[in-house]
């Protein structure tokens, strides 16, 4: 098994994401703390370098607990890092050009939010976020709910790991997992918990 598909079979479990809604670097490290090994750096609307340097700063404390560290948007960041990967939407760069710049052994995931193009993201793709599951508030531009009935028809047509998205928190993580998702990503349910650290361990289950 080669280093980037020893990263891929890691997108299992509970996938901790450090938003930028809140304090990102203290909520990385809240989501070790509670036994995350998948976080992904997600800073929407933030400067470069204040991307890069918390993205330094939380790539070291997941090597640290030998956890998969994924940066959302910018490969070039992910590289810089050492990060495991990168994590684009469904209307960024192409897969062969976002490979070009983070090399051969990172993993690149890649979002949508429709069923038809499923068969486009999965293109040189290593894992595929489907949603929103569930509705959500942690949207800049909302989409429409997809439901647990599209999650299984995508999970039919998609064999890499598969990552619901949207909306889930301890209600809805029993109906994402057995409609056969991989690994599921939170961020309201654990950075809006009064004890994100307890809210993270019960979200790993």
């Amino acid at each position: 098994m080669n280093v980037r598909s020893e990263v891929r079979e890691r997108i299992r479990g509970l996938y901790g994401i450090a938003d930028a809604s809140g304090d990102p670097e203290r909520l990385g490290a809240q989501l070790l703390e509670g036994g995350c090994r998948l976080i992904q750096l997600r800073c929407k609307g933030w400067a470069h370098d204040d991307i890069q340097r918390v993205a330094s700063a939380l790539a070291s404390r997941c090597r640290a607990r030998q956890a998969t560290f994924i940066v959302n948007d910018h490969a070039d960041i992910a590289a810089a890092v050492n990060a495991d990967g990168v994590h684009v939407g469904q209307l960024d760069a192409p897969t062969s050009e976002v490979r070009k710049i983070l090399g051969p052994d990172r993993i690149i995931g890649r979002s949508t939010n429709q069923l038809d193009q499923i068969a486009a993201a999965l293109v040189g793709a290593d894992y595929l976020a489907f949603g929103p599951m569930f509705p959500t508030g942690n949207v800049s531009s909302p989409k429409e709910v997809q439901g647990v009935e599209r999650f299984i028809m995508a999970r039919q047509r998609v064999s890499i790991p598969l990552v619901a998205i949207g909306g889930i928190g301890l209600v809805g993580l029993s109906k994402a997992r057995g409609a056969g998702a991989d690994a599921w990503a939170v961020i309201g349910a654990i950075q809006q918990a009064p004890d994100p650290v307890a809210a993270t361990r019960a979200l790993c289950r």
